[in-house]
């Protein structure tokens, strides 16, 4: 017979099910959602104030993304008093996929394309420094990548928690000068703009232009010698 405790172990790297009868959670109905942007509000049952629900509270396996219309399970955020947000959320009837084991503990494995377009503007600019003894390239790819990373994190939380949002317009300047091998990291690490076509297509055009850039330094540079 297997005893309790193992029972426990077994069970714990799966994903609770949410039940309409769970009487830790309240009820309420989703009147507004921007899939693009990944939030909305949330009318409870009962009456009251909408509160703001972003995608990252809901819960993890959820097998489609919110509709206008759904029945909402939820807990109401307590960290942040003054402010109607949700701390967790769940579709009512909508299936939930177990958690595997390792699931929350690591991110998405990094592709090696990641890793190479990450690595070239930093071994390049080393070879720059080499050839010119100019370091400004190598410091502004390093320093402005982790300020972007820096940025990508606080912009993240503050998406979930309802706050100030750092304007794209700085992050694409930061990204311009140098930064966006972090930014390129920090929106992987962080599944943070994924579903925002525009931001991603102006991150692109940068790394597009500094590819241009650092290979008409390499032409000129091999066909001058």
């Amino acid at each position: 017979m297997t005893s309790p405790r193992v029972n426990k172990r077994k069970t714990a790297g799966r994903k609770r099910r949410v039940v309409a009868d769970d009487s830790r959670l309240q009820e309420g109905i989703l009147v507004l959602w921007n899939d693009d942007k990944g939030f909305g509000f949330v009318r409870p049952s009962m009456g009251g104030d909408d509160y703001f629900v972003h995608i990252s509270v809901l819960e993890e396996g959820t097998s489609r993304r919110p509709q206008v219309g759904d029945t909402i399970f939820y807990n109401v955020a307590s960290d942040t008093p003054g402010r109607r947000r949700l701390s967790y959320a769940a579709i009512k009837g909508v299936d939930v996929s177990e958690k595997k084991p390792t699931a929350g503990i690591l991110a998405s494995p990094r592709s090696p394309l990641l890793w190479t377009l990450i690595g070239l503007p930093i071994l390049l600019s080393c070879y720059l420094m080499w050839r010119t003894y100019n370091p400004i390239p190598f410091f502004s790819y390093v320093f402005l990548s982790v300020l972007a990373i820096m940025l990508c994190g606080f912009d993240k939380k503050h998406a979930i928690t309802g706050q100030w949002r750092v304007p794209e317009l700085y992050m694409h300047v930061i990204e311009f000068m140098g930064g966006w091998p972090g930014a390129l990291l920090a929106q992987h690490d962080f599944r943070h703009k994924i579903r925002k076509s525009r931001y991603r297509l102006i991150l692109w055009g940068i790394i597009a232009f500094h590819g241009l850039a650092w290979t008409a330094f390499l032409v000129s540079n091999f066909v001058g010698r």
